[in-house]
């Protein structure tokens, strides 16, 4: 029988367990369901929370000659007490029992300390049933009676009960537990076990929970446990090893991206004050969205010895140590305060510094080494809300910028870093690699020595040709890897231009279809849309050819080479992103063509790590963009200057740049320039970085020797 046609209204009625989904699965682990029930207490002007656990601890076997202490649940319970303001009966009522209240939104802070509350999505008090069965709070405000209010969970997991069927229990009384005024929190018949690790990690978290470099003076925690856990007891704070860094750096950051910084070390007596503008750093560069936010990283080695001294000077050991570091390393954020979790977790490399490491080990540091933080504000950073399940901040352009320039921020602090720190030669010696693999001296010795041993004489003959055939096999190697890392650089123009003029092939294709599709095509249209395509398909045979050297071949014979012409084919390469950032390259067109002799592809090779270099710094000038290349012959020699008016070398930083994984890009690998220096040793010449160059920035001059 069909329904009645009828119109009306209806009410959601959800069900009761709605209650418990949200618990468990928007509040991701126990850990976390604890922190939400402490920042109520934080929230609430509580100026000392005490975390008790009870409950029967056994010691369970976890192999044949290992135990884990565990508090297990059946029994088990958490007090949670703070002296804060309490809530009356009206409170409870109209908002610990209003799931997503707006209390907190309507009123963003404290009424007595006038605390920025760390939560407004009014669903933190589901923690509870994440933690445990059964919930009892009792509470009381300042000259009033107490409160107690009961909740059983279970009642609340019955499929068939909806949400307002489900009643609470409450009762005011005079007061029992409380003094003055606070709230306790009693969860009773916990859902799972705790072992020493869980509570472990629980110490740790509560001891990142507020921010060290701004702290909350009136805020204390303290971690209560049975007495077969009494290690893990006590007042929660960071170890001394914490605040004894081998570098740091710390500043503000204002709206604009213009940054503050104050670097120090052990080896610096007298802290080095830095300014940078951090907008240069984002991409594409623009103002950032991030908000004005201050930071602090606090950096070491981990190298034995480095641990070692530290240990002894705080009264530790290096186990220790390693041990804090480990439980504390990484680059946390705090609003208003409190931590965001998970940024700063073992586990959460949000700011990808592993990666960068593995691709420049010598320069970066990884997560592991730094123990960062992050002080944001949300009422000047309103984008950094949290996402509803406690677990991270809405991803936001503001959030991806924060991370970009932060990168920043620690690339200052590497820099500085790695030339403090003790290092082999540096790699400008002005000589080849292969250099040091030559027995010449040996060979004279022996001539000198024992003029008359032939067969001395053959054996040293033989050694050298084998290690000279070596070198050529190595040398081969090392030129693949060159080309290959060259041709990475180029992959970003190979996908844009390639793209483009299949996108135009395609177009002329289509217009030659739907001409012949008429009864009477157009000849000369399609005559024309051909003579198109065929442009298009010389364009990108062109393109390849420029590409060709750069292919993954052996090392070819030296040859001579148009310098003129092999500089020009990479300028041709990058045309599109030099027009695209309006870079402007001046290049003699004298007619002149000077010869060098060299492998093709390692000479434009050469060019590209210039080109891109330059390109990139140029982009964070607001001035007109220019590139100068000019090429001087004197006697047998030829010089090339090759000069940008972008920022320049800092004077700081002049010895290093040409160090292997020394980069001062953010995510530089700092490859380019030492290719560059070792390719121009090889053929018995010499990169140098001068002084006064045609254009106000940088200025690199290359000389190609006579080889004799």
């Amino acid at each position: 029988m069909a329904t009645e046609i009828q119109q009306g209204n209806s009410i959601l009625r959800p069900r009761a367990r709605l209650i418990k989904t949200i618990g468990e699965e928007l509040i991701s682990s126990d850990i976390v369901a604890v922190l939400e029930l402490v920042k109520n207490s934080y929230d609430a002007d509580a100026s000392i929370i005490e975390i008790t656990f009870s409950g029967t601890v056994i010691n369970e076997e976890i192999s044949r000659n290992q135990t884990k202490r565990v508090l297990k649940k059946e029994g088990g319970s958490i007090k949670i007490s703070d002296d804060g303001i309490g809530m009356s009966l009206e409170v409870i009522k109209n908002a610990w029992m209003e799931p997503a209240t707006i209390m907190k939104k309507n009123n963003k802070n404290s009424p007595s300390k006038n605390r920025r509350y760390t939560g407004e999505k009014g669903i933190g008090r589901f923690a509870s049933a994440k933690l445990s069965k059964e919930l009892d709070i009792i509470t009381k405000v300042i000259n009033d009676n107490e409160v107690k209010v009961q909740f059983d969970w279970s009642e609340f997991s019955k499929e068939e009960a909806y949400l307002d069927e489900v009643e609470c229990s409450w009762e005011v009384r005079e007061p029992e537990e409380i003094g003055v005024s606070g709230t306790t929190l009693k969860l009773l018949n916990l859902n799972s076990d705790w072992d020493e690790e869980k509570f472990r990690l629980l110490r740790v978290t509560l001891s990142r929970l507020i921010n060290p470099v701004a702290p909350v003076e009136d805020f204390l925690m303290e971690l209560r446990l049975p007495h077969e856990l009494e290690d893990l007891s006590g007042l929660v704070d960071a170890p001394d090893s914490i605040n004894k860094p081998e570098y740091k750096i710390r500043g503000v950051v204002d709206g604009f991206g213009f940054a503050l910084m104050e670097y120090s070390s052990r080896n610096k007596k007298i802290p080095e004050c830095l300014w940078k503008d951090l907008s240069k750093e984002i991409k594409p560069i623009r103002s950032p969205e991030t908000g004005p936010f201050n930071f602090e990283f606090r950096v070491w080695d981990r190298e034995n010895d480095a641990l070692n001294r530290l240990a002894k000077e705080i009264g530790s050991t290096r186990k220790n140590i390693k041990n804090d570091l480990d439980d504390l390393a990484g680059v946390s954020i705090y609003r208003d305060h409190f931590r965001v979790l998970p940024y700063g977790d073992k586990k959460n490399d949000w700011l990808r510094l592993n990666i960068r490491r593995v691709n420049n080990p010598t320069l970066r540091v990884s997560s592991n080494q730094v123990v960062g933080y992050i002080s944001i504000s949300l009422d000047s950073n309103p984008e950094f809300k949290d996402q509803s399940n406690r677990e991270g901040l809405v991803e936001s352009q503001g959030f991806t910028d924060l991370q970009d320039m932060i990168k920043a921020i620690l690339n200052e602090l590497e820099g500085k870093r790695y030339g403090e720190r003790p290092r082999k030669e540096s790699a400008q010696s002005h000589e080849s690699l292969f250099n040091q693999f030559s027995i010449s001296e040996v060979s004279q010795l022996i001539t000198n020595k024992l003029p008359k041993d032939k067969e001395a004489q053959a054996v040293i003959k033989a050694t050298q040709s084998k290690i000279e055939e070596g070198i050529k096999k190595v040398q081969n190697v090392i030129s693949r890897y060159r080309r290959l890392s060259t041709l990475g650089l180029l992959i970003d123009v190979i996908l844009h231009d390639g793209r483009n003029f299949l996108l135009r092939i395609d177009s002329e294709t289509r217009l030659v279809q739907k001409e012949l599709r008429k009864e009477l095509p157009d000849q000369k249209k399609i005559e024309n849309h051909l003579n198109s395509i065929s442009e298009q398909r010389k364009i990108i045979a062109q393109l390849f050819k420029r590409l060709e050297p750069f292919g993954g071949r052996k090392r070819g014979r030296p040859k001579d080479i148009v310098l003129e012409k092999s500089i020009m084919n990479v300028i041709e390469l990058y045309n599109t992103d030099l027009e695209k950032f309006q870079i402007i390259v001046t290049f003699p067109q004298t007619g002149e063509t000077n010869v060098v002799r060299i492998d093709e592809g390692e000479l434009q090779m050469i060019f590209v790590n210039l080109l891109q270099n330059s390109m990139h710094w140029l982009q964070t000038i607001d001035t007109e963009r220019k590139i100068n290349i000019e090429i001087q012959k004197l006697n047998d020699d030829l010089e090339i200057l090759f000069s940008d008016n972008g920022p320049g070398v800092e004077e700081s930083k002049t010895n290093l740049i040409f160090d292997p994984y020394f980069s001062t890009k953010s995510d530089g690998i700092g490859l380019g320039l030492t290719i560059v220096g070792e390719l121009m040793e090889e053929y018995n010449g010499e990169l140098q970085l001068v002084d006064n160059g045609p254009l106000e920035g940088a200025t690199f001059k290359l000389i190609f020797r006579k080889r004799i």
